[in-house]
């Protein structure tokens, strides 16, 4: 049986990092492909921060 290092814990933990970059990468890019309606609006509000996009 082949033994398990940290090395192959770190190696897997940031290819699975990596493939979820890309993966919400590839959805940012395809939403912005998406059609909205005149009064569209994005809003995001975090703890320290608010922001607020209109067309």
């Amino acid at each position: 049986m082949r033994e398990v290092t940290m090395e192959w814990v770190y190696r897997g933990f940031e290819t699975s990092l990596l493939g979820v970059t890309l993966c919400l990468g590839l959805a940012a890019l395809a939403s912005f492909g998406t059609a909205r309606g005149p009064e569209a609006a994005l809003s995001v509000t975090l703890p320290m921060l608010s922001v607020t996009a209109a067309r």
